[in-house]
């Protein structure tokens, strides 16, 4: 009776034990399913949609184990897990796998592989603008329960990296062991460089971390290589070994990178291309409007800065303003002060007669005298007859004087090509156009006081000037008081000149 009584409490005493074992272990390996993809992520990583550490590309596993299998990212707004091409949740028949949501499904997972189970797994995320997949092979060991015992399968294998001087260098290499039944049998995995026989320290600058999951059945390591020097380039080893006879090498190479002018835009950033597209046509628009906008200023500042100056030439102005009694007071109100006072030049006025034909009888004797001659020309002054004819004739007369002339007119012309035609089929000569600098009066946004470029062009096209001295600056103000008087005076000797002509 004693003896049944001791058997009965020796069977409750295992059943008890397999239950705390059974919790343990569940326990255990809900930790690992949660810290797994918290757990030796990449540093510095780059914005946007990312794996925060190495996918692994194959999986082992035996028939009635449990098996996880790991996509880690970060940026994503959704996951999609994939057996074959056939989207989750798949039937009992193709695959025993379920989504764990305490991952943020990350992670996919069964208590019980079965045959079945094996297959090509893929984990695709997407965000806003980018998608990022990964395929993991599942491989069934045996139609049985019993352990695998054979040699190191890789999992993952290291890749080889390009890493400049003092940069910093991450290899990872993993590997399925299974179970080995020998009490003595100690997993391992270690790396070492190629041309040394030492094993590589756990910390330090150049430091190993040995990784495990899934009940030591799958062992792995990360090796890093902080602030890299010409020492540390060179062939690495991984070797894994399941403490009995068993083991693989993996070698992985770190080269050194050269500097090199790279964009830095991940392959797939299509956002980050198109700011940077944008970027530079907003720069060349901006580069096209300040041109446009300021060329003529530049222009101007350089050529008054180191064009030689027009001096000691025998002339007594720079410029001799002719027009007609109709246009005065634009010139005597407006051109004349304003590029006296505010441009620094010496002008006189000529006031020309109603006969256009003999402009250049009137302008000739007084064009020696100064280094320009503008005339201003509008319908009013051609007696409103701004016709082909009445221009051509003009402009004949202009490119036959001695000084470079300016013509400001004061209304569009008509088609200089058809002038020019028009004045060869002459007998009297053409139009020598180079000897003319023909001006609008309203170009670049006309006003009463003339468009903005109109008064850049007319000043490119006077002589150069320097920074005003006080001497200057006295004479042109007493211009200023002199205009008056001065325009009288030559309107008088304009209709003398003119009584001797006829």
């Amino acid at each position: 009776m004693n003896v049944g009584r001791d058997s009965g409490k020796m069977a409750g005493s295992r059943v008890l034990m397999f239950v705390l074992l059974t919790v343990v272990f569940s326990e255990c390996l809900s930790n690992e399913l949660k810290d797994y993809c918290n757990m030796h992520r990449f540093e510095n990583l780059p914005g946007g949609l990312r794996f925060t550490k190495e996918v692994v590309t194959t999986e082992f596993a035996t028939v009635s184990s449990f098996k996880a299998i790991h996509c880690c990212l970060r940026g994503y707004r959704s996951i999609e897990w994939f057996k074959d091409n056939r989207a989750y949740p798949w039937p009992g028949g193709e695959s025993h796998f379920i989504l764990y949501p305490e991952s943020a499904n990350q992670t996919i997972y069964t208590q019980e592989v079965r045959a079945s189970d094996a297959g090509r797994y893929s984990c695709q995320a997407r965000n806003d603008t980018t998608t990022l997949e990964a395929d993991i092979t599942l491989a069934i060991l045996g139609e049985d329960s019993g352990g695998y015992t054979g040699r190191p399968l890789p999992t993952f294998k290291p890749a080889s990296q390009l890493v400049p001087l003092g940069g910093t260098a991450r290899l990872f290499c993993e590997a399925y062991l299974g179970r080995v039944g020998l009490p003595d049998a100690r997993n391992s995995v270690t790396w070492s460089k190629a041309d040394s026989n030492i094993t590589l320290p756990n910390h330090g600058r150049v430091s190993q971390h040995r990784v495990s999951r899934e009940e030591d059945q799958i062992v792995g390591s990360y090796l890093d290589i902080e602030d890299i020097n010409l020492e540390d380039y060179g062939e690495y080893t991984c070797e894994v070994s399941n403490g009995v006879d068993e083991e693989i090498t993996l070698p992985a190479h770190v080269y050194r990178q050269e500097p090199q002018f790279t964009l830095g835009l991940p392959n797939g950033s299509w956002r980050k291309s198109l700011l940077l597209a944008v970027l530079v046509l907003i720069l060349l628009c901006s580069a096209g409007a300040f041109y446009a906008r300021c060329w003529l200023p530049l222009a101007l500042l350089c050529r008054d800065k180191f064009a030689p100056l027009e001096e000691n030439d025998g002339k007594e102005c720079d410029a001799l303003v002719c027009y007609h009694e109709k246009d005065s007071n634009l010139i005597v109100g407006i051109i004349i002060p304003t590029l006296e006072t505010r441009h620094r030049y010496k002008c006189s006025s000529l006031e020309l007669s109603n006969l256009s034909h003999n402009w250049s009888s009137e302008i000739a004797p007084h064009a020696g005298t100064a280094r320009r001659v503008i005339l201003v020309l509008s319908p009013s002054s051609l007696s409103n007859n701004w016709s082909d004819s009445s221009v051509v004739s003009v402009f004949k007369q202009l490119s036959t004087l001695s000084s470079r002339t300016i013509v400001v007119t004061l209304k569009n012309l008509p088609n200089l090509t058809t002038m020019a035609k028009s004045s060869r089929r002459s007998h009297e000569g053409g139009i020598v156009f180079d000897r003319l600098k023909i001006l609008h009066w309203d170009e670049g946004g006309g006003s009463g006081a003339g468009g903005y470029k109109f008064w850049y062009k007319l000043r490119l096209a006077m002589p150069p000037v320097r920074p005003p001295s006080c001497e200057s600056g006295c004479q042109s103000v007493a211009m200023i008081v002199q205009a008056n008087g001065k325009s009288s005076q030559q309107k008088a000797h304009s209709r003398e000149s003119l009584e001797v002509l006829v």
